[in-house]
């Protein structure tokens, strides 16, 4: 990485607060800064929720999932297909029984209920993208889910290719789930 990619990968830094090197930036460089926030906030909402709900079980979910500190949304676990294409293990939507228009559901494939813990993996997986939206990309995903869960990224990524490959999702690339 050049010198002036670095520092405009740092949000704190000086060169950032001047309003006209801000005016110069590129497209980007302005993508590369708000990726480099968008990660900085999904770790520090994790740590959170990390602090909070160590070690992130199956029972400890339903609480997780209403709490206004982690979700933006409440969620509501159901284990079934839903929208969800064959290469994913879970995929969220409107709840539309949740009357106030806010509540979200998080659709799961059945078989997983016969494995708590890797419910427990993708649902946190699922937590940038029940907040945030399409701006989330799958390396969001693992950064959040690894640090709600205490795991570095590739034993977290290890597990979910586990998780998918038991279930029966199909591989997205022709790679599959190797590196």
């Amino acid at each position: 990485m050049q010198e002036s990619e670095q520092k405009v990968c740092c949000p704190a830094g000086p060169e950032l607060r001047d309003p006209a090197r801000l005016r110069r930036l590129s497209s980007e460089e302005w993508e590369a800064l708000g990726q480099a926030a968008l990660r900085e906030h999904l770790h520090a909402q994790a740590v959170v929720a990390h602090a909070k709900y160590a070690p992130l079980t199956f029972e400890k979910l339903p609480r997780f999932l209403q709490d206004p500190d982690c979700l933006r949304h409440p969620v509501r676990l159901v284990f079934e297909f839903g929208e969800m294409a064959a290469h994913q293990f879970a995929e969220p939507g409107l709840d539309f029984r949740d009357s106030t228009g806010q509540g979200r559901v998080l659709y799961v494939r059945p078989c997983l209920r016969q494995r708590p813990h890797d419910v427990v993996a993708a649902v946190a997986y699922m937590v940038p993208v029940i907040n945030y939206g399409p701006v989330i990309r799958d390396e969001h995903c693992l950064l959040y889910g690894a640090t709600l869960l205490g795991l570095m990224e590739e034993e977290y990524y290890q597990r979910l290719c586990e998780l998918a490959d038991w279930c029966g999702a199909e591989a997205r690339w022709a790679g599959g789930c190797e590196g």
